[in-house]
């Protein structure tokens, strides 16, 4: 099972002493740019959920992307 939660540098030592598995990250640059626009809704979620089901807005979407 994965468990991903902060330690302090001892305890991660006698963990992977231990033989658990160790990975190290960071947090994605998009997190740093600046936020435009107002914040996704419920509302917008579910609109997003219709049209990726709907044919034509598929074909819309793909109109406009050969237009560019």
């Amino acid at each position: 099972m994965t468990v991903v939660k902060g330690a302090e540098p001892r305890t991660i030592d006698l963990l992977v002493a231990s033989g658990v598995a160790m990975d190290t990250w960071s947090l994605p640059a998009e997190l740093d740019e600046p936020k435009i626009g107002r914040p996704i809704t419920h509302d917008d979620l579910l609109e997003f959920h219709d049209r990726l089901h709907d044919a034509d807005s598929w074909a819309q979407a793909l109109e406009h992307l050969h237009e560019s």
